[in-house]
């Protein structure tokens, strides 16, 4: 199965390798969870998970939920209030206001730019800082690699408007220190690196955990805890 995901997409046989990645997930996925092994070693020894069919594949595995379908359908269920929310005071209420203003330069019958804006806003509303996560550059070879957990996103402007980057190059996905796969869509980058930390078992990065949790648990329902998080909770009212 290694031997062919080294192959082109042309020539390795994908319906073999899927097959293969069904058969072996008990084995894999104890792996995963008990072991822990580095990101490095687990694309040597799995590459297919670092492929994005195979990714959401895995995800459907795990927790029997389409990955893209049922988070894009949630969050364009939120989408609307999360950009027509009152604004808040303060720092963070700045900060929300600039991405709202970033994002009435958009086409407004573009769904990904209010899925981005909607993604991009989320932090802020939880009062976390995304930085250390979701950066951006405008040079690929000055892209910054480092982190536990990040999406580079190499971007036209020399300035982003609210940092949201609505137009991408592509973007990188990053874990351990080093880039483990790529995507155009800054949105969709976003959503798969979701099911990557999920489905390998990672931990949520510290000053992005409200945010991931978010997803998990108010999105995609996959924690079956009655209470949340006083912070998750008051954003659910709000936006319920």
């Amino acid at each position: 199965m290694v031997e062919q995901f080294k192959k082109t997409v042309i020539d390795g046989d994908m319906i073999m390798i899927h097959q293969h990645m069904q058969c072996t997930f008990a084995l894999r996925h104890e792996e995963i969870v008990i072991s822990a092994p580095p990101i490095a070693e687990l694309k040597d020894r799995w590459p297919a998970l670092f492929c994005e069919a195979q990714l959401c594949s895995e995800f459907h595995r795990i927790t029997n939920q389409n990955l893209l379908y049922f988070l894009f359908a949630a969050l364009d269920k939120y989408t609307p209030q999360l950009l027509c929310k009152k604004r808040k005071n303060g720092s963070f209420g700045k900060k929300i206001q600039d991405v709202l203003m970033a994002y009435e330069e958009q086409d407004k019958n573009n769904i990904a730019a209010a899925r981005t804006a909607a993604l991009a806003g989320l932090p802020m509303y939880l009062k976390e800082d995304s930085s250390e996560v979701f950066k951006t550059c405008k040079d690929e070879l000055e892209a910054n690699q480092d982190g536990a957990v990040a999406l580079v996103a190499v971007v036209n402007e020399e300035e982003v408007p609210a940092e949201v980057p609505f137009e991408t190059h592509h973007v990188s996905f990053v874990l351990e220190d080093q880039v483990v796969m790529s995507h155009r869509s800054w949105t969709y980058s976003v959503v798969i690196l979701f099911g990557l930390i999920y489905a390998l078992h990672l931990s949520y990065p510290e000053k992005l955990s409200g945010f991931f949790e978010f997803i998990q648990v108010v999105l995609l329902n996959l924690d079956g805890r009655k209470q949340l998080k006083p912070k998750l909770q008051a954003l659910r009212n709000e936006l319920d």
